[in-house]
């Protein structure tokens, strides 16, 4: 999913996808948890978007898409 946001006055594109977790026991939940990335330009083939990343380096990993979208909207507040 891509939504498309003004934040701080300047356009910006949000992506949020799935991401599958490979558990040794398939009965610990959650396996499956979001990531999100943006960009400042219309997403095209051509161009990726900036993962979001914990303090690791890793992607950070979300319960919910909600939570992706609202944890990135407050980040980039802070950036842009």
């Amino acid at each position: 999913m891509t939504e498309q946001q003004i934040i701080n006055g300047r356009r910006v594109w949000i992506k949020v996808e799935p991401y599958h977790v490979d558990r040794s026991n398939p009965n610990i939940i959650p396996t499956e948890y979001f990531t999100a990335s943006y960009s400042l330009q219309a997403p095209s083939a051509a161009e990726e978007s900036l993962p979001i990343n914990d303090d690791n380096g890793k992607p950070k990993l979300f319960e919910s898409p909600v939570a992706a979208l609202s944890y990135t909207e407050k980040k980039l507040e802070k950036m842009l």
